[in-house]
C-alpha cells in the first residue's frame, strides 16, 4: 500500500528539520582567511592567549557571553544572557550592534552568509 500524502509530507518535514544548520557546512580554510582579515586584529584564539582590543576566544563555544576572565566587557554583553553556539555566533557576527545593542565591538559585521559559515567552521576548529 503506498504511503498517504500526509505520511509523505511528514517524512519530508522530518528530513528538512533534521538537516544540520547551514553554518555547519562552512569551509574552515576559507574561514581562517576571513578571520585573518576581519577578526585577528582584535581577537586571539590560542589557549591562554592574551586579550587584545577584544577578548581571547579560546573555548568560545558553550561559554556565556561576557565571562572570559581578565577582559572588561560592556554591561550590554554581560547582561545579554547569550551562550555562544553556532546560531548565536552567526547572529552576532552578522550584526553585532543589532544583536547586542550597547556592546562595544566596533566591527560592523559580516554580511555574506558563506563568510559567516566559514568563520564559524574555523572558530570551531581553532578555539577548542
Amino acid at each position: 500500500m503506498p504511503p498517504t500524502p500526509r505520511a509523505v509530507t511528514l517524512a519530508i518535514c522530518a528530513l528538512v528539520f533534521a538537516a544540520p544548520p547551514a553554518w555547519a557546512d562552512g569551509d574552515a580554510a576559507k574561514g581562517e582567511r576571513v578571520y585573518n582579515t576581519q577578526c585577528k586584529t582584535c581577537h586571539t584564539l590560542d589557549k591562554g592567549g592574551r586579550h587584545l582590543v577584544g577578548p581571547n576566544m579560546h573555548g568560545l563555544f558553550g561559554r556565556k557571553a561576557g565571562t572570559m576572565e581578565g577582559f572588561k566587557f560592556s554591561e550590554a554583553m554581560i547582561a545579554s544572557g547569550i551562550v555562544w553556539d553556532d546560531k548565536t555566533i552567526a547572529e552576532y557576527i552578522k550584526d553585532p550592534k543589532g544583536r547586542i545593542p550597547g556592546n562595544t565591538m566596533a566591527f560592523i559585521g559580516l554580511k555574506r552568509q558563506d563568510q559567516i559559515d566559514d568563520v564559524i567552521a574555523y572558530l570551531k576548529k581553532a578555539t577548542q
